[in-house]
Parts: C-alpha cells; sequence; structure tokens
C-alpha cells in the first residue's frame, strides 16, 4: 500500500529539516512525502532540496501564496499532488520515529480514520535539538524514555504499545483531539467528503471540521493512541484570530449533518 505523509509547514525551516530527515527514514519503504507549504519564504524551498539531495524518498513541495493561515488549502493542495491510497497527515514541528508510518499502517483499516498521540519536548529540548542539529536518529522510545528521566520531555505514556484491543474501537464518533499533527486517513474516505473546507482561514477547526464530515458519511474512530506517536517540539500556540468564524462552520457541519464541503480539494484550482 502506497502511503503519501503530507507535512504541513509555514516559515520554520530549523524544525522541517529535522522532520524531513526523521521522515526519509522510515522502515515502511512504499511512501512519499509531500511538505505542504503555507507561503513559506524561499528558505523553506532550499532545506527541503537540501534533503531531497540526500534522501531516496520522493519528497515533493507544494506552495501557496502567503495569505494567512490557510493550512486547510494547502493540505487539499498536496493531497492532489499525491498518488497514495492512504494519507497521514503530520505537521512541520513533528519529528518522527523510524516505525511512524509502519506503526499508522498496522492500524489502518477501511471505513477509520486514524488519530495518533504526541510526545511533547520542553523548550529547553526543543532548542538545543534546533541550535545543535542533534541526530533525529536518537528518537526510539528507549531514548524518549531516557530523556523523560531527565526532565525534557512532558509526559511519556504515548510511547507505550498495545495491541491492537477492542478500546482502539469505543469512540467510533469522537471528534476530539483527532487532529491532523498525526492522523491517518484513506484517500477515497478524505475525498468521498471532498477534503478540508478551503473557507477556514486562520487558525483552528479546520481538521475537526474534516473529521465530524467523515463521520456523518459513515467513517468512524479507531483510536491510534498507546501506539502511533509523533515528537512535537515546543512553540508558542498560534494566534486564534478567526477561531470564531471557524466554529461557526464547523458547528453547521455538526448540526445539519454535512458530509462534504462545496469547497474543497476538487475545487483547489480555482484558489489562489
Amino acid at each position: 500500500m502506497k502511503v503519501n505523509l503530507v507535512i504541513t509547514t509555514y516559515n520554520w525551516p530549523e524544525a522541517l529539516r529535522l522532520v524531513l530527515l526523521s521522515a526519509t527514514n522510515q522502515s515502511y519503504k512504499d511512501y512519499e512525502v509531500v511538505v505542504a507549504d503555507d507561503g513559506s519564504d524561499s528558505s523553506t524551498a532550499v532545506t527541503i532540496e537540501n534533503i531531497r539531495k540526500i534522501s531516496g524518498v520522493p519528497i515533493t513541495h507544494v506552495w501557496h501564496q502567503d495569505k494567512g493561515f490557510r493550512a486547510a488549502a494547502i493540505r487539499n493542495r498536496a493531497v492532489a499532488k499525491s498518488t497514495g491510497d492512504y494519507i497521514i497527515f503530520i505537521d512541520g514541528d513533528c519529528i518522527l520515529h523510524p516505525d511512524f508510518i509502519k506503526d499508522h499502517v498496522a492500524l489502518s483499516e477501511h471505513n477509520y480514520f486514524v488519530p495518533g498521540s504526541r510526545v511533547k519536548l520542553k523548550k529547553n529540548f526543543t532548542e538545543s535539538l534546533l541550535k545543535n542539529h542533534q541526530a533525529f536518529t536518537t528518537f526510539t522510545r528507549t531514548t524518549i524514555f531516557k530523556n523523560w528521566l531527565l526532565g525534557k520531555v512532558k509526559r511519556v505514556h504515548p510511547i507505550i504499545k498495545l495491541p491492537a484491543t477492542k478500546f482502539r474501537y469505543k469512540r467510533p464518533s469522537r471528534w476530539q483531539g483527532a487532529v491532523t499533527c498525526n492522523l491517518g486517513v484513506w484517500r477515497k474516505d478524505f475525498l468521498a467528503v471532498n477534503g478540508f473546507n478551503n473557507h477556514f482561514i486562520g487558525w483552528g477547526l479546520e481538521d475537526s471540521d474534516l473529521i465530524v464530515r467523515m463521520i456523518n458519511n459513515g467513517v468512524y474512530r479507531k483510536d491510534g493512541k498507546l501506539n502511533s506517536f509523533i515528537i512535537h517540539l515546543f512553540h508558542h500556540e498560534a494566534s486564534r484570530e478567526n477561531e470564531s468564524i471557524n466554529r461557526n462552520t464547523f458547528e453547521l457541519s455538526i448540526q445539519r449533518n454535512i458530509k462534504s464541503t462545496s469547497s474543497g480539494v476538487t475545487q483547489i484550482d480555482t484558489i489562489e
């Protein structure tokens, strides 16, 4: 099964470098990386090209103009440029352990989406990684646990790996906590709801809206916690200036049982 790893980024090439190094060092082999670039300057393109030169994994750079926070639209552009059967969304501040894609594929199941969890790094440790370019290969479950003992990691329980037991199916209609810093979906299910709603501009809820519409369309949650996790670099929260507008659109998807958006992945070429 071919996997598309979609990485959303904006003007943080130092973090993206670490993410791409980890993303191109996966034990699972049938995949391609697609960088969904929400209007970064040329330094991000240079970073991508430098990693592309040393990587055997295909990397596609998808970019649009910087017109504010448009994560929904750029992710749609990225999916439109990819060809895989299964899509895993992460953010450009999420370092991967070597079995990340393999673990996601093991959980993949038709008619389900899979949200994973995250290990959060503390501020000083994040700054050290970015400054010293510490090898990404140190991020195994063992080394994460050691860093937690040293006080460099906020919480360590996401690294625990449990088999695919019944608890993974206990919250089929829960959208809360299913976010695109670690989310696996089938391409066919993504296209069936026309992907993200391009009208979501500014921080927040574009991923929750996608999940609600997928649930409305008969695709349910299979929890990936205690199996699939990312290593999240510390950063300050983004501005929530447009959250109220986005929330109104999101709540309509719930109230009206909306399944597909009229401005999504199939309309992306009409968006500047």
